[in-house]
């Protein structure tokens, strides 16, 4: 997901549009398909004399489940299908760092540490330890999140934590580094995930220690004729361990797709690409995350003189075993540390840019919190036991991993709706609310809804190959407040004409009158 600063005219447009209300609606029902004797059938609940909402039959363009409320309660604005089941893609996030900001608090923190069992002449005592703390975000990333993603140089926090080892005269690491990452069990594939979906950024694996968001950019140019190898540059590659395997091919031939994995025991890009073709960018998933980061930390503590001999071992927990008891190193000193930024900001990262993996990895940190093991049944089943328990999801909802790429998971309209007007009853929910995107200035929604007076639309979007969503808050042009979900599934034409049509219809009710 790309990320940049909001463009596009706002000036002039909003009395064009309310001028145009009276066909709006109208207008809107007839794209959907429901024709003009919709109208006695849709979504004008509220007014006298208008009967409740009923759910017409699907039109070709796909399965709609729509709702929109005012966030005080009352009778539906407009609602179809809204209690239907259907894939809720990254909306299911506002599920999560919901129950993240309940469980946790706003302004919790995670810890990193790095431990020794004794230090002596500036030797370190037996291997030095990287325990992961459940931080998904230790990375170079900048906070606090303003617009779009920031980062410094790749090994930064690592480098801070080299720092730290030196000032407490660390010198020499000669067993090696054991990267810990037993505090809950790594998950490599989700239920629902797809193959496809774990070679990318957003399918990465979820564990307690991963650096740089379980991923590494790459950007691969062809060589000069078909058989030469292919450049590629690796951000980050701690001490070269990833070896470029990546192929030129002829310009009929067919291309593999770039892939990071582990090859006989090596790292290896492979993949292929085509003679005099443009540069092939990838943001890969690390097949190792706690691998990586303690071969990133050697690389910062070799940068900063510090002899270390000996590999880089990982310490993992299997799925379905029990949590080891703390503290894990008992009498162990620890060395050097880092905190991660308040949940809070971690919320904010995860709905703006809708981060998969850090919305898996402190579902689990929430469940570590509430008394459960981390695994991926026990943090799952305590979600939906929360969201269940605060009337927030029905019976008919699946609740089957914390970001909504799992193609397992249903919500509706309905579901995703209660979230947001139960928001307001939270002490965190103003906190929450504002981490979602602003159309038309950050994360998702940077480059959609640009003709609305900023601030007027904050929502979650959600894609899928075959499901789109939106779901959030519209602020209405006499200071109306409503919560609405929109989840578009089994459609055949573009999903930009759907988005077109979702956008459409967040337009209407940010514009239209107060007697909808």
């Amino acid at each position: 997901m790309r990320e940049g600063p909001a463009v596009g005219k706002r000036q002039g447009v909003q009395g064009s549009l309310q001028r145009g209300w009276r066909h709006g609606l109208c207008g809107f029902l007839l794209l959907m398909g429901m024709g003009s004797s919709g109208l006695g059938q849709a979504a004008l609940a509220g007014q006298p004399g208008r009967p409740a909402p009923a759910d017409p039959e699907f039109p070709p363009e796909g399965r709609w489940s729509v709702l929109v409320q005012d966030v005080r309660g009352g009778a539906p604005v407009l609602s179809r299908n809204a209690t239907a089941p259907q894939l809720p893609a990254s909306t299911a996030k506002l599920l999560t760092t919901a129950y993240v900001l309940h469980t946790l608090g706003a302004q919790g923190h995670l810890l990193t540490q790095v431990l020794a069992q004794g230090l002596v002449a500036g030797r370190v005592v037996g291997p030095l330890v990287f325990l992961g703390g459940g931080d998904p975000n230790l990375s170079s990333r900048i906070f606090p999140f303003n617009g779009k993603t920031q980062r410094g140089p790749a090994l930064s926090p690592l480098r801070d934590l080299a720092e730290q080892l030196w000032r407490a005269g660390v010198r020499e690491v000669p067993d090696g580094i054991l990267a810990d990452s037993r505090l809950f069990p790594t998950e490599y594939a989700p239920m629902g995930w797809t193959p496809e979906d774990q070679r990318y950024w957003y399918g990465a694996p979820i564990s307690a220690l991963t650096f740089n968001d379980a991923m590494v950019e790459v950007l691969v140019r062809p060589g000069a004729r078909a058989g030469q190898p292919a450049s590629a540059e690796i951000v980050p590659n701690p001490l070269g361990v990833i070896r470029n395997g990546v192929t030129t091919v002829g310009v009929g031939d067919e291309v593999t797709p770039l892939r990071l994995e582990i090859v006989a025991g090596h790292w290896a890009l492979s993949g292929s690409i085509r003679v005099r073709a443009a540069p092939v960018g990838a943001m890969l998933a690390q097949p190792d995350p706690a691998r990586f980061a303690g071969l990133a930390l050697q690389q910062a503590l070799l940068d900063q003189g510090i002899r270390v001999t000996g590999e880089v071992r990982v310490r993992a927990r299997g799925q379905g075993s029990a949590a080891p008891q703390r503290p894990f190193y008992p009498g162990y000193a620890v060395l050097a540390q880092r905190q991660s930024p308040a949940v809070i900001d971690a919320v904010t990262v995860v709905n703006k840019v809708s981060e998969n993996t850090h919305a898996e990895i402190l579902l689990r940190d929430a469940d570590l919190a509430r008394g459960g093991n981390g695994d991926t049944h026990s943090s799952l089943a305590r979600l939906q036991d929360w969201l269940l328990r605060e009337g927030i999801i029905d019976g008919q909802a699946e609740v089957a991993d914390a970001c909504g790429l799992s193609r397992d998971a249903r919500l509706s309209a309905a579901d995703l709706v209660r979230a947001l007007a139960q928001s307001y009853q939270q002490p965190w929910g103003a906190l929450w609310r504002a981490s979602l995107p602003v159309g038309a200035e950050d994360g998702t929604l940077r480059h959609r809804l640009e003709d609305l007076p900023l601030g007027t639309v904050r929502a979650k979007t959600g894609t899928l190959r075959d499901a789109l969503a939106l779901a959030g808050l519209i602020r209405g042009n006499h200071g109306q407040e409503y919560a609405f979900a929109i989840l578009v599934s089994h459609f055949k034409t573009p999903r930009a004409a759907i988005r077109s049509r979702m956008d459409d219809l967040v337009r209407r009710i940010a514009l239209g009158k107060s007697t909808l």
